[in-house]
């Protein structure tokens, strides 16, 4: 008996008025398709959707499609959260777009133009913006918005986005921050990479790929006052390295950068040093020092509004604090929703984009094309090859562990390497992510011979005697013989350890593509990461 063909698809309808938006909140077993049936367009997050094609959103994603005009959209199915809403922030960030693209279309007037100004207002770069706000404000959001309105404009702009939100990292893994330079539209498809896809070894078939990216590799999900200083070093390198890209290319020095800030930033003591007590915001006054920000957008935090205000450094560099309404769209994440996003993203680097569902795979009519997957690698490399380091002052032993009154001075970016056949609640490489550096012949320290530090005694009032050193152990500078510059450095890439063999003294790594490691050093953090799916 042959089989009885599908029974065809109800069809349903989402009617929007204009300037209106339709949102919705996408659950683990929910996947939707859309498509645009209206002569005028749609957009989400500032992206227009195709006419007359399907349009895929994988699961957990949240989202809202704005209509500046009456428009109908036909949808797969009807997600169990979803609703239409007339307030919207949409013309605020039109407001805020027409205000950057007008510094821009200036900016690259002046660079590219060799006869005088006439009397027109002198700009000699693009705008140079950075996003606030409180936890789950829609900070990510309202970056990607400005992004994608610029990158629409048709003036070819390549407009740089920074994210300094190790939480939500553009388009790499937890842990990174990270530069890169989309020339498209970014879209919506996924959690996995809010600012699109990077570069992969396979063909790419969807415009959120092969996005130009650097990134540099801090370790943990936010910074803290005990990264504090690791975090510091960071930021100087990447703006220095944004300053040499915009001395080669006039136009991306027209388009300008966008910056993406983690939720920590609201934190005025955050990066506060002891012989500072009263300094307020240090992370933010250096960040926007590092890439000479001139305007900060803070969305909806009020008193954030008014204390960056008054900070003195920002009113010395004239840098503009404008604040922005919150969206009445955003959803609160809590910490189990973040985790599964961070897994999905680190196995998304590994695997490639999330394969279409199957009650995608049928529908009738053209689809928007997306991406194959990836056959990551996974093979075993020994203790010995395989280098692996920490960076910061927390990874060395305490204090409480050397002779009593002794102490010593240690370096913020100080290498610690790691040893693999101690205890593992000390070791903790098992599942742990793995940024991969450049080594380079003169980043190696020639081992010394070095002179005996001498101790100096000092006879207290007691009669007891305090030794004090001077300089760290000799020791640890033997362990690691490379220059400590390393750990701040720009990634190749990342590889996870799946297992460790004692016996064989050898671990057994995951990485995105087969063949020799590009560098046998490599930084670990606190990111950790099993395949569940």
């Amino acid at each position: 008996m042959s089989e009885e063909p599908p029974a065809p698809r109800e069809q349903i309808i989402v009617d929007l008025e204009p300037g209106s938006e339709w949102r919705f909140e996408l659950e683990a077993d929910e996947n939707i398709a859309l498509r645009v049936l209206s002569p005028d367009p749609v957009f989400i997050n500032s992206e227009e959707l195709p006419p007359a094609t399907w349009y895929p959103i994988h699961r957990y994603t949240k989202g809202a499609l704005y209509a500046p005009t009456q428009a109908r959209v036909e949808v797969t199915s009807l997600p169990a959260s979803q609703y239409i809403s007339t307030s919207t922030i949409h013309p605020q960030l039109l407001n805020v777009h027409l205000a950057l693209e007008r510094n821009r279309i200036l900016a690259k007037r002046q660079l590219f133009s060799s006869g005088p100004s006439n009397g027109v207002e002198r700009v000699e770069r693009g705008p140079r913006v950075m996003i606030m706000g409180p936890p789950s404000s829609g900070k990510t959001t309202v970056v990607k918005n400005l992004v994608n309105l610029a990158l629409s404009s048709g003036m070819g702009w390549t407009v740089g986005v920074g994210g300094l939100d190790p939480s939500s990292p553009s388009n790499l893994i937890p842990g990174t921050i990270s530069l890169s330079t989309p020339s498209h539209p970014l879209p919506t498809h996924h959690l996995a990479h809010p600012f699109g896809s990077p570069p992969t070894s396979t063909p790419s078939n969807t415009l959120s790929a092969d996005i130009p990216t650097v990134g540099w590799w801090l370790g943990g999900l936010e910074p803290t006052n005990r990264n504090a200083e690791v975090w510091k070093v960071l930021i100087e390198r990447m703006g220095e390295d944004w300053k040499k890209r915009c001395e080669r290319d006039k136009m991306a020095l027209a388009s300008g950068l966008t910056v993406d800030t983690s939720s920590a930033f609201t934190n005025p003591l955050l990066g506060t040093k002891k012989d500072d007590p009263k300094a307020r915001y240090t992370l933010v006054s250096q960040a926007v020092e590092a890439f000479e920000i001139d305007t900060i957008l803070v969305i909806g935090h009020e008193k954030l509004h008014i204390d960056l205000s008054r900070l003195p450094t920002l009113q010395q560099r004239g840098t503009n604090v404008i604040r922005i309404p919150k969206s009445g769209g955003v959803v609160d994440i809590d910490d189990t929703q973040r985790e599964l996003i961070h897994s999905f993203q680190i196995r998304s680097y590994f695997y490639g984009e999330p394969p279409l569902p199957k009650e995608l795979a049928g529908l009738l009519g053209k689809m928007v094309s997306v991406d194959g997957n990836l056959n990551p690698y996974s093979f075993q490399i020994g203790w010995e090859t395989l280098v692996v380091l920490r960076v910061g002052e927390e990874n060395s032993a305490p204090s409480s562990a050397l002779p009593l009154g002794s102490s010593r001075i240690l370096s913020p970016t100080r290498l610690t390497r790691v040893d693999p056949s101690g205890p593992a609640h000390v070791v903790r490489l098992l599942n742990t992510v793995l940024a991969i550096v450049d080594i380079k012949p003169e980043d190696r320290i020639k081992p010394e011979t070095s002179p005996k530090v001498e101790e100096v005694k000092a006879e207290t009032g007691e009669g007891e005697e305090v030794k004090e050193e001077q300089q760290e152990e000799e020791e640890d500078m033997e362990e690691v013989p490379f220059k400590e510059e390393i750990g701040t450095r720009e990634v190749l890439g990342f590889i996870v350890i799946t297992a460790i063999d004692t016996l064989k003294k050898k671990y057994t790594v995951l990485s995105p593509s087969p063949g020799k490691l590009p560098s046998t050093v490599a930084i670990a953090g606190s990111i950790e990461w099993v395949d569940s799916a």
